[in-house]
């Protein structure tokens, strides 16, 4: 049609018929007659709407991929080294034809519901909650903070500046998933698989750390005994992925999680992405004019995968050090000054704009020992305080757990009286 129009060639039933044949649209007699009938009183029965837009569609999508092959061809025969980037490029190019080539439902005209379809479509998820809510974290610090749970096709958010705990936080959400065998993925795009396998040993070994990475002779056999039944108990667990790939893209991704599906027999599992702005489709807007409307395209993206795939998806920012550079503490009671908020986070409207809640961790004593002489802090508890900052359901909350950096793990604070042998299987369901 809009050929038609700049050549400014007459708009009837014949010339829109001869357009679709040069362009190959392969359209019926049946699309051009109700595309051309502007008869305002016409009482044609449009009930197959869908099918027209099912041809339309169809020739949308071909050009679609035709474009996207054609502009990774010229790539590769118009370079005579393709850069990493390059390659990069090319992969997105083909991630994006293999999902159009998948995607068939996007143009579907929804049905527009009255109260009676509307509760068909509500009542089966309600009866499903008749032994309480239906999905869980199974760990103390999510579930106390996250009222609703990881709903299947929401994201949510943590995030906290450098040093404040927040990949401790997440290493022991994927603990607690791997030991109440939910299925899930977790993604670590910026540190190695040595480091975080290094770090969930220590939680789950309770050996130090820094005597997991630098074992003394005399205790190295010991240690590797420890790790070997580490190992022997993890390999029986099948619902959990891991992945370090620092060139990750969304289709990549997406391609990922679904045959983490088939493999499992589980369409619900939770993707934890560790730091999601290095996701690639995100760095590539990261420093430009257009960084925050690139962003929000692109986790408009990953909230449309966390929906079509029915999945919970965690991802992990990292806050700017503004703050930090603005706020120079002098003694305890200044370092509140340093806890984060949702406008630490750079081009924060973007990110959490799908977020259905965003968590930030602060730890005082970290910034204490950077800032204070060590009289002042000797005595201070390494507590973290984990604040619920935006959410689509329920109220903002805070709480606070030990830190204890050593062992990379965080525990519930103790409450005269409480029984805390089992927080993390309180919340099992």
């Amino acid at each position: 049609m809009q050929n038609l129009k700049n050549r400014e060639i007459p708009f009837n039933h014949d010339t829109l018929l001869q357009e679709y044949s040069v362009i190959d649209l392969n359209a019926s007699d049946y699309v051009i007659d109700v595309i051309v009938n502007e008869d305002p009183n016409d009482k044609t029965d449009y009930s197959n709407i869908n099918d027209i837009l099912d041809q339309l569609y169809d020739f949308k999508k071909r050009r679609l991929i035709s474009d996207k092959l054609e502009k990774a061809k010229k790539i590769v025969d118009t370079t005579a080294r393709l850069t990493d980037g390059q390659k990069n490029e090319i992969s997105e190019l083909m991630d994006d034809s293999e999902i159009l080539m998948q995607k068939n439902d996007d143009h579907k005209i929804s049905e527009v519901m009255d109260f009676e379809k509307w509760f068909e479509l509500y009542n089966p998820e309600f009866i499903k909650r008749e032994n309480g809510k239906q999905y869980y974290f199974n760990n103390f610090i999510f579930d106390s903070l996250v009222e609703t749970g990881p709903l299947p096709g929401e994201i949510g958010i943590l995030a906290s500046a450098s040093g404040s705990g927040k990949s401790t936080v997440c290493t022991n959400l994927i603990n607690s998933l791997i030991e109440t065998k939910v299925p899930c993925m977790y993604y670590s795009l910026e540190m190695s698989a040595v480091s975080i396998m290094d770090r969930l040993l220590a939680k789950r070994t309770q050996l130090k750390y820094k005597d997991i990475i630098n074992p003394s002779e005399e205790d190295f056999d010991m240690i590797k005994g420890l790790i070997e039944q580490e190992k022997e108990e993890l390999t029986k667990n099948n619902y959990f992925r891991f992945s370090e790939d620092s060139s990750l893209s969304l289709a990549t991704l997406r391609k990922q999680i679904m045959k983490f599906q088939a493999d499992v027999g589980s369409k619900y599992c939770i993707v934890v992405l560790d730091l999601l702005s290095m996701i690639t489709d995100f760095t590539k807007f990261q420093n430009g004019a257009n960084s925050a409307f690139g962003i929000e395209v692109a986790i408009n993206k990953l909230s449309s995968i966390a929906k079509e795939l029915g999945i919970h998806i965690v991802g992990v920012l990292q806050m700017n050090r503004s703050k930090e550079a603005a706020v120079t503490p002098h003694c305890i009671d200044d370092l509140i000054r340093l806890k984060p908020s949702i406008a630490d986070i750079k081009n924060a409207g973007a990110w959490v704009e799908r977020g259905r809640y965003v968590l930030t961790c602060f730890r005082q004593k970290y910034y204490a020992e950077r800032y204070l002489p060590k009289e002042e802090y000797a005595d201070m508890e390494d507590r973290i305080e984990i604040s619920l900052v935006k959410v689509n359901n329920g109220e903002l909350d805070t709480m606070e757990a030990m830190f204890v950096g050593e062992y990379f793990d965080v525990l519930p604070i103790e409450v005269p009286g409480q029984d805390l042998s089992s927080q993390d299987d309180a919340f099992t369901n």
